[in-house]
């Protein structure tokens, strides 16, 4: 089963506004519950304006007004919400998905859209070019001593991110045991397959061949307007407690809409006999979204690594790296005066990217894709105060 993720691996806002434009704030809420619903994509149709919630469901948008918005969100049915001249603020409210299971269900109609939905992968994948907006935070102990921010210029695509050039970064540590200053190799580096070479020999979840490596299960059925939403859990065959996950597919086109996966052969190196890493893991959800002429594009991804440091005569300490990712502004064609890289590289090459740019603060402060939610707020001005940003990594 390793060698179906290492197959994935291979490894050890900027936004131009009219004059008219006007800043709109909103939250987005599950209409039963009143909670906050996260990572909802916030759109205005016939446009490339666009953006996702933040954890506490909270957006900011600039544009002009009046106009209309395309809220949407995997487990609840999208609406469609009408702006006012002059409005500043939206609070949208979805409704929850209902979700069922059918009595009977023959028992190869999971594996069978799996393949129809890596078929349709092949068929449809092309590139993307936009933005993508990267936040790492690292906790020891649930206190923060890592932050890394960077915008990208990306190359991503129907499984994943393909190639990257940096656009703007800062990061900021504080003294700890324990960093992660390759970290964002998880979100360049890890697609959900691969569509080259035989997909039957790969030992891939998606792929035309899924139950070689894994078992599947039917959790639930949906529907959203007139999408059927197929979600299907797997397990590894050999490993089924370390590695497992989920994808779900739109029935009726058989595009991929998320994939999450979670597994533990992601260890982290530390070169000290006193210390010892124990009981780690690493959860993946990538979510993706259609395009109007039928193709998949990444819309954001999630990472959550957790494990434990082991020292010698003192407290175990809980470790966690968590990074969001949000990709907008996709076009067909590439910019002229970009030049990327490919997404799989490594050694420190986000942080000499930083380290090479020059330090914007009012990029940061002024730019409506950097949705914070409070604790984000609070940690990164903690570092703010101590003019942690732009010092620390200027050549």
């Amino acid at each position: 089963m390793k060698s179906r993720h290492f197959l994935l691996l291979s490894l050890g806002f900027a936004v131009s506004v009219s004059a008219h434009a006007q800043k709109l704030s909103g939250k987005v809420l599950d209409a039963g519950t009143g909670q906050p619903i996260p990572y909802a994509s916030v759109g205005v149709p016939g446009t490339s304006q666009g953006t996702t919630s933040n954890a506490e469901g909270e957006f900011e948008l600039a544009g002009k007004l009046p106009a209309r918005l395309i809220v949407s969100e995997l487990s609840h049915r999208a609406d469609t919400v009408a702006l006012t001249a002059g409005q500043t603020t939206v609070v949208v409210r979805l409704q929850p998905a209902a979700v069922a299971l059918p009595d009977v269900v023959p028992g190869a109609y999971t594996t069978e859209l799996i393949r129809k939905a890596y078929r349709h992968l092949q068929r449809t994948n092309r590139p993307t070019y936009g933005q993508a907006f990267y936040r790492q935070i690292t906790r020891l102990d649930n206190d923060p001593v890592e932050v890394q921010e960077m915008v990208w210029h990306t190359e991503a695509s129907g499984i994943g991110i393909e190639k990257t050039a940096p656009y703007q970064g800062r990061y900021a540590e504080k003294k700890a045991l324990l960093k992660f200053k390759d970290f964002s190799l998880y979100t360049r580096g890890v697609t959900v397959t691969s569509l080259s070479g035989d997909s039957t020999k790969s030992k891939q979840t998606l792929s035309l061949d899924p139950t070689a490596s894994c078992t599947f299960q039917l959790l639930g059925i949906s529907s959203d307007g007139n999408r059927e939403l197929v979600e299907i859990g797997f397990k590894d065959k050999t490993n089924p407690e370390r590695e497992y996950g989920s994808l779900l597919i739109d029935a009726n086109s058989y595009q991929l809409l998320r994939y999450r996966l979670v597994t533990c052969i992601f260890s982290t190196k530390i070169n000290n006999p006193l210390f010892k890493l124990q009981n780690n893991s690493t959860a993946f959800e990538w979510v993706f979204r259609p395009t109007a002429d039928g193709a998949t594009v990444l819309d954001y991804l999630k990472v959550d690594h957790q494990e434990t440091l082991k020292r010698h005569l003192k407290p175990d300490m809980s470790v966690r790296a968590s990074a969001f990712t949000v990709l907008y502004g996709g076009r067909a064609t590439a910019p002229a005066n970009v030049t990327y890289h490919s997404a799989k590289k490594g050694d420190g090459a986000d942080l000499q990217a930083i380290k090479n740019l020059p330090y914007d603060p009012a990029f940061w402060q002024n730019n409506s894709v950097v949705k914070r939610t409070p604790l984000e707020e609070a940690t990164i001005k903690a570092f703010e105060q101590k003019g942690a940003f732009g010092t620390l990594l200027t050549p």
